[in-house]
C-alpha cells in the first residue's frame, strides 16, 4: 500500500481524489497550476497536462505514475481499476464537486473532510527544517529593513524593501506584507498606503518568507524615536502576553487555553478588550492551517504542531501593536522558532 493508505482505511474508500493546490503540493511536493492526484490502495497517480508532464515525470519518478489528462481520464482509470468508492477532499469548489458527481455517477462519493488537514497539522522533521529556513530569511529581511525606517518614508516603500529582501534571497512571499504606521496600526490587517512616517510613531510589520513551499510568519512593532508612556506601557503589556502564552505551550493542552492565557495577561493591564483576533494559527504549506489558538478551538496540542503566537492591542484612531512568533510544540514543551528581538526597538 502507498503512504496515504490510512486515509482510505479511515473512510473505507477504494481511492481518494485530491485536487486543491495546497494538498496536491503537500502530497506530491511538486507545484503546478494543473494537477489532480488519485490515491489508491496500490499506486498513486499524478494527472497534469503537457506543460508540466516532462518536469513532473522527472520530479515524481518512483513515487507517482504521471499521466496526461483530467477528470475524464481519471474516470477511465478508476473504471479499469475497479474503483467502487471515491473519497473527495474538503475544499473543492461547488462547480468541481458537481462535475465529479456527474462524471463518477457509478461510484460512491465519500467526503474525506479534514483527513489531510489532520496529517498536515503535525509537521515532519523535514517540514520543520524548511519552516526554520524560511524564518531565517524572514529575520534577515527584518534586520535589513531597520536602517531604512526613517522620518518621511512611506508604508509602501517599507513593504517594497522588505519584500525585495525576501525575494532576493531566493524565497517567495508567504503572503502580502502588512506595514502600518501610527493610527493605521490599529487595523490588524491594514492595507499599506503612501502614509508617511512621523516621529514618535509605531511601525507594525507582519511578513514572511516561503521556502521550498513552506511558510514563515513574523510580526514586529518598532518605534521611530521615543514613544510616550501610554504607548510604552501598552507595548510592554503585549510582550508580556506573548511570553506568558509561549511559556505554557505543551502537548495535550487545549488550544483555547493558550489563547486564554494571553487574554488574561492583557486583562491585568485593562487591554484585553483591545485584542480583537485569535492568538495564533498553524502554518505550513499554507499561511493559515489548523489547529489555531482561538477562544473556540478545542483541539489539543500535539508534538509537531507549528503555531503562531501573536497577541495584539489595537486602539482605534491611535495606534496598534502586535508581536508574533512561531512556536513548535515538542514532546517536552515548546521551541520558539523566532529569534528576532522582541523588546521595543527605538530607531
Amino acid at each position: 500500500m502507498n503512504g496515504y493508505s490510512d486515509i482510505l482505511e479511515k473512510y473505507g474508500v477504494d481511492a481518494a481524489l485530491v485536487t486543491t493546490a495546497p494538498n496536491t503540493f503537500y502530497i506530491g511536493g511538486y507545484e503546478s497550476s494543473n494537477c489532480r492526484i488519485l490515491l489508491t490502495r496500490g499506486e498513486n497517480y499524478f494527472f497534469t497536462d503537457m506543460r508540466y508532464y516532462e518536469e513532473a515525470t522527472d520530479f515524481l519518478k518512483g513515487n507517482f505514475n504521471v499521466c496526461l489528462g483530467g477528470l475524464q481520464e481519471i474516470v477511465g482509470l478508476t473504471s479499469r481499476l475497479g474503483i467502487k468508492s471515491l473519497g473527495v477532499e474538503y475544499g473543492v469548489t461547488y462547480a468541481e464537486y458537481s462535475e465529479i458527481r456527474q462524471l463518477f455517477s457509478d461510484i460512491g462519493i465519500v467526503a474525506i473532510d479534514g483527513a489531510l488537514a489532520e496529517m498536515r497539522a503535525v509537521k515532519s522533521a523535514r517540514e520543520i527544517s524548511l519552516i526554520k529556513c524560511a524564518q531565517k530569511v524572514t529575520e534577515q529581511a527584518f534586520d535589513e529593513i531597520l536602517p531604512f525606517i526613517r522620518k518621511g518614508v512611506t508604508e509602501i516603500e517599507i513593504a517594497a524593501k522588505l519584500e525585495y529582501a525576501i525575494l532576493s534571497r531566493g524565497c517567495e512571499l508567504a503572503f502580502d506584507s502588512i506595514v502600518a504606521f501610527g493610527e493605521n496600526g490599529s487595523k490588524p490587517h491594514a492595507h499599506r498606503s503612501m502614509r508617511a512616517l512621523g516621529e514618535g510613531e509605531f511601525v507594525t510589520m507582519d511578513f514572511g518568507a516561503k521556502y521550498k513551499g513552506y511558510c514563515s510568519d513574523m510580526t514586529r512593532t518598532v518605534a521611530l524615536g521615543a514613544v510616550d508612556g501610554a504607548k510604552a506601557r501598552a507595548y510592554d503589556a503585549v510582550l508580556e502576553a506573548n511570553l506568558a502564552a509561549e511559556k505554557v505551550i505543551r502537548p495535550d493542552l487545549k488550544c483555547c487555553d493558550v489563547d486564554a492565557v494571553a487574554r488574561q495577561s492583557l486583562a491585568k493591564h485593562g487591554l484585553d478588550g483591545y485584542f480583537t483576533h485569535s492568538l495564533g494559527h498553524s502554518l505550513g504549506v499554507e499561511i493559515h492551517e489548523m489547529p489555531s489558538f482561538s477562544p473556540r478551538c478545542q483541539d489539543r496540542l500535539v508534538a509537531g504542531n507549528v503555531i503562531t503566537v501573536e497577541p495584539g492591542v489595537y486602539l482605534p484612531g491611535q495606534f496598534g501593536i502586535r508581536i508574533e512568533d512561531m512556536a513548535l510544540v515538542t514532546e517536552g514543551g515548546v521551541e520558539v522558532l523566532t529569534s528576532a528581538e522582541k523588546k521595543l526597538i527605538t530607531l
